[in-house]
């Protein structure tokens, strides 16, 4: 094997994870000289710097450090990385994250046999307490490979929901990224939903490995668990940035009711499921916006025949409210049937 696999690293204050984060990469079965491990410290205000440079130490032939004097984001940090990246295959994984010994090998394995652009591998949420695997599945199905030769298909990929957006549960081919100039947004949170999607536009063929090898960590103070932060609201503009990068690159007009349901779900959906989730304040205001500015930029939302096909009956009732103006009581009563609905699903 003469690839290698850049796997980038964003560090922001992970001074308590990073070492279990890197154990995982270096133990990896794929051999340690076959990856490229770029670290990128985000303006760590805690050690995380002086742990990355003893690893850099250590692993001197295999982990780039790259320090910033000033805090962009993950997705900065990601697309600095990118810049550095010279593997065949690029993989994304969050610093208090961690992986399967056998994960990088694996998906490698999978890239060069079914000749993909993503191989995509399953995840679960640990808390990092005791042997997750006695009680949770490891295996949920059996691999399949998907083909996307066609605008229909494509069409029938964007509306399955089946990639997520995440980006650290996939291997990538790097020539994928780079000759459709692939970056992440900076300077915000959750745009992991703005590359997700955008990149499902370039890929032909992906490989879906059924098995959890991705751990995701459940960390209280995190940026998705962090109650009340300003922050959440960067979903939103991410939303909209997506959009207009698809209008900009004439996606729409093939794809055009595709990416209306996918506004729908992560703007107007994914957003007031925000709201419930985020905030411990009623956000009326917000609503109303959010609903304003969909009839503004999807006016004719309603006449979206994936609605009834794949939305749920309590996803249509949300969006039935959209035209509606309902006030601030009816509002907190809907919040609150929402939150009663996402309670009984735990």
């Amino acid at each position: 094997m003469k690839e290698k696999v850049s796997v980038i690293i964003p560090c922001y204050n992970v001074e308590l994870y990073i070492d279990r984060c890197l154990n995982s990469v270096v133990n990896q079965t794929i051999g340690l000289d076959k990856l490229e491990i770029i670290c990128v410290n985000d303006a760590s205000t805690d050690g995380t710097w002086e742990k990355l440079c003893s690893w850099e130490k250590k692993y001197s032939e295999n982990i780039i450090l790259i320090n910033c004097t000033e805090n962009g984001a993950q997705g900065r940090a990601r697309n600095i990385a990118l810049s550095h990246a010279s593997g065949t295959y690029i993989i994304f994984l969050d610093s208090d994250d961690w992986v399967e010994v056998d994960t990088y090998e694996r998906m490698y394995q999978a890239m060069e046999r079914y000749d993909c652009d993503i191989v995509k591998c399953g995840w679960i949420t640990d808390t990092d307490q005791g042997d997750i695997w006695k009680t949770k599945k490891k295996r949920f199905g059996e691999d399949y490979l998907l083909n996307f030769d066609s605008v229909q298909e494509r069409r029938k990929f964007l509306t399955t929901g089946l990639m997520g957006h995440m980006c650290v549960d996939k291997m990538y081919r790097a020539s994928i990224i780079f000759d459709h100039q692939l970056t992440f947004p900076e300077q915000c949170k959750y745009e992991d939903i703005y590359w997700g999607i955008l990149s499902y536009f370039y890929v032909d063929r992906v490989y879906f490995m059924e098995e959890n090898m991705y751990h995701y960590f459940k960390n209280s103070v995190s940026t998705v668990m962090t109650r009340n932060a300003a922050y959440h609201m960067d979903m939103l503009a991410v939303v909209i940035d997506l959009w207009e990068e698809c209008e900009r690159r004439g996606l729409l007009e093939y794809y055009y009711t595709e990416m209306e349901l996918n506004f729908l779900i992560y703007y107007y959906l994914g957003g007031i499921k925000m709201l419930i989730l985020r905030y411990t304040d009623l956000k009326y205001d917000v609503f109303q916006e959010i609903c304003q500015t969909v009839q503004k930029i999807i006016p004719h939302y309603k006449e979206n025949p994936y609605i009834k096909q794949i939305l749920s009956d309590m996803d249509q009732l949300q969006i039935a409210l959209i035209d509606q103006n309902i006030s601030r009581e009816e509002f907190e009563q809907v919040i609150n049937l929402l939150s009663r609905d996402a309670l009984e699903k735990k």
